[in-house]
């Protein structure tokens, strides 16, 4: 057996804890692909979904209007009429539609059994064919209500505010929102969430915002109702459909504009310092990536840092620094601890609220010697040792049989050449096509080593 290799492996875990802020925020990049990318889908949800999410973007959209023409749906299925419609609107395409789309609509309306599913659909195509006045009625939120009291699931609450928008009772939408909002699931006491999924959530969430605005009322949503929908909406943020993106923008897009608004802090980059490289940047933005509205950068700030294995504070209350030409990206100095290796907790602050984010403190290490030993197994003989300076080799082979064992030691330095502790020390000991680990243990406060039962009648070393 040779052992020509000699590596350490140092091993690193980066934390992250957050009482009150977001990990992340919707990618909108990605957002915006995945409706351009729906555009070329002809099924009319997707149109529809592409095409209003897009304008959500302010993302200029294609002429679509044969398609739209050209589309394919079933007049008996007023959600498909809708989305059509809707489309339309949206693109400015309604001369491409057949008059014969006011039918369906009409037909829903004098239903007598109809749902308040299939009264938003028909009342909301109504209003994209320019005849929104329908269902301007006094007697129309009392029959909602009626309903209401047969089926009052979260999902039929946000199609009745969804219809007060166009009829003009976000007062009554202001009045029950609050009790709407308590019947939100709660999942790991982290995310909030209402019977229904994304869809409604979306609905709910982005027709309650409006009605308060509209009202000039504040939010009933409070700061930690705000980052639970928040962290359910980032759960979702993989969505693949354009009906998914435009649901998550419009959720997202209702909980970020929606003031204070819940506060995202992430490493951008890599989450560790060495010698050379001192610094960690920090990206702090509402739920969409946008800078946070009324955050100074002065009030972004690493209130302390922390040793782990000693719990000795090592900065307090150190500002950041806004980067030039990105609002969103503060970086943190350290260059004050940069020699002082292991892991740290820092804890940071933004517009008040606050993460915990555990960082490593790197630098370059060496082999500063090594001892290669050969004794008996049985310890009766003290063991021949050779010392090889670092990066030399051995200048002659060393011969070992059967009752004797072959023991490494060696010592580990930085650039500054004092001694360092690592986390996990490896010896690989091997040719090019058989190779073994072996985990090297602490032989005391500067020194590790591995004993090799099993040499064989030749050795070399290389180090590396």
């Amino acid at each position: 057996m040779h052992l020509n290799t000699f590596s350490i492996l140092v091993l690193c875990l980066v934390g992250w804890s957050s009482a009150n802020t977001l990990q992340g925020s919707i990618d909108l990049k990605r957002i915006q692909s995945i409706l351009q990318e729906g555009l070329k889908n002809k099924d009319v949800a997707s149109l529809y979904y592409s095409i209003k999410g897009l304008k959500d973007l302010k993302v200029p959209i294609p002429d679509v209007c044969q398609d739209i023409k050209n589309a394919k749906y079933d007049s008996k299925n007023i959600e498909q009429v809708f989305y059509l419609a809707s489309a339309a609107a949206l693109s400015g395409c309604q001369n491409s539609l057949s008059t014969d789309l006011l039918r369906p609509p009409s037909q829903v309306l004098d239903k007598k059994d109809a749902t308040i599913q299939e009264l938003y659909y028909a009342v909301y195509t109504l209003k994209a064919l320019g005849k929104g006045s329908v269902y301007d009625k006094e007697d129309s939120l009392k029959n909602l209500i009626q309903l209401l009291k047969k089926d009052d699931s979260p999902a039929n609450y946000g199609y009745v505010f969804a219809l007060c928008e166009h009829m003009g009772c976000t007062a009554w939408t202001a009045s029950h929102a609050e009790g709407v909002l308590l019947a939100a699931d709660e999942s790991d006491s982290r995310a909030l969430h209402f019977d229904g999924g994304l869809p409604v959530t979306s609905m709910l969430l982005s027709t309650i915002t409006r009605s308060y605005k509209q009202q000039k009322k504040a939010s009933p949503l409070n700061p930690e109702q705000k980052l639970k929908f928040a962290e359910y909406v980032l759960s979702r943020r993989s969505v693949t459909s354009p009906r998914g993106a435009a649901l998550l923008l419009d959720a997202a897009t209702a909980l970020a504009d929606d003031q204070p608004t819940p506060i995202s802090i992430v490493i951008k980059g890599k989450k560790y310092v060495t010698s050379d490289s001192d610094s960690i940047e920090f990206a702090v933005t509402d739920l969409l990536g946008r800078p946070v509205p009324g955050l100074k950068p002065e009030d972004v700030v690493a209130q302390s840092g922390t040793r782990l294995a000693d719990d000795v504070v090592v900065l307090s209350k150190q500002p950041l620094t806004q980067k030039p030409n990105e609002p969103t990206t503060f970086v943190l100095n350290l260059s004050k601890i940069k020699a002082q290796y292991g892991m740290y907790k820092i804890a940071l602050s933004a517009g008040g609220k606050t993460a915990n984010v555990n960082i490593a403190v790197l630098g370059e290490i060496q082999v500063s010697s090594i001892e290669v030993g050969i004794g008996d197994v049985d310890g009766t003989t003290s063991p021949k040792v050779t010392t090889v300076t670092y990066p030399n080799k051995l200048t002659e082979k060393l011969q070992a049989d059967h009752l004797q064992k072959v023991t490494l030691k060696f010592s580990v330095r930085d650039k500054w050449n004092k001694a360092v502790t690592v986390q996990q020390a490896f010896v690989r000991v091997g040719g090019a096509h058989d190779e073994t680990i072996f985990v090297a243990e602490p032989d005391n406060a500067k020194a590790y080593k591995v004993e090799l039962v099993r040499p064989t009648d030749n050795l070399h070393i290389t180090t590396e």
